[in-house]
């Protein structure tokens, strides 16, 4: 991660640039802007079925609803739903935004922030009784990693783009099916964007006490997560450089890491 003094610097150009983003000016009717949130990513975000009521809970809600509630002309919403629903739905303009990875893909129907919401640090997640346990814990390179087999979710446009070049990867229809293969040794491991992701799913399924975990730097040192909206948005581009300019000060930060670290973590 950049040190104090870059961080700052890099900062400041930011709000140079940013300082010329016109203000929003309050509409007598309001943009409607509807983000669509994956409604079983927890602790990013999730829907809690024993709390009833269909509301969205986690990191990314916490940090964006008062951001977005601050912007002048827009009025913000947000619901759950399956994750290939919530980009479908964006792509097609029956939403308005999402908060995720930044693929190429999204990209051709999104225009999505420039600061980072929050970023998340990729982890290896293998079964402890692995027969080759002591090499997948020795792993220290892309190369050494493509020695093995891995399990990851058909759909995940992060691990499509940063896995394409691996010789053997096989695509699950959803989490839970990830672990049950590398728990029944039918896949080596598997490369998840979030230890804080992965170890609430862990628990949920009662084998995180079964399952190894390691830091990946060596596939990505950070994958950051911004927010989306569609191109067909009115105000797309404006309300992409409001949040860029929010998300640089320090009481925003100083927010965000007091968040991050009530959910477990920063990764």
């Amino acid at each position: 991660m950049p040190c104090g003094s870059a961080m700052n610097k890099q900062r400041r150009h930011l709000l140079r640039m940013l300082g010329s983003v016109p203000f929003l000016t309050a509409a007598s009717r309001p943009e409607r802007l509807l983000v669509s949130y994956n409604d079983d990513y927890a602790p990013y975000s999730y829907i809690d079925p024993q709390q009833g009521g269909g509301q969205v809970l986690g990191i990314l809600p916490e940090i964006l609803d008062p951001l977005l509630a601050e912007i002048p002309g827009i009025l913000a919403g947000k619901q759950g739903l399956p994750w290939r629903r919530v980009q479908a739905m964006v792509q097609q303009g029956e939403a308005d935004a999402l908060c995720t990875f930044a693929s190429a893909e999204r990209k051709q129907y999104a225009v999505f922030n420039r600061v980072a919401v929050t970023t998340l640090v990729p982890h290896l997640f293998f079964s402890a009784r692995h027969p080759r346990r002591a090499e997948l814990e020795a792993i220290r390179s892309r190369d050494a990693l493509k020695a093995f087999h891995l399990v990851d979710q058909k759909g995940n446009q992060w691990a499509e783009q940063a896995l394409k070049d691996f010789p053997s990867v096989e695509w699950t229809p959803g989490h839970d099916a990830i672990f049950r293969m590398v728990m029944a040794e039918r896949g080596d491991l598997h490369v998840s964007l979030s230890p804080l992701v992965t170890l609430w799913r862990l628990k949920k399924l009662g084998i995180h006490s079964q399952v190894v975990s390691i830091p990946a730097p060596y596939v990505a040192a950070e994958v950051p997560f911004h927010l989306g909206v569609r191109l067909s948005h009115p105000l797309a581009t404006e309300i992409a450089e409001y949040l860029d300019k929010a998300l640089l000060k320090p009481a925003v930060a100083r927010r965000i890491e007091d968040i991050l670290k009530r959910y477990g973590g920063q990764a």
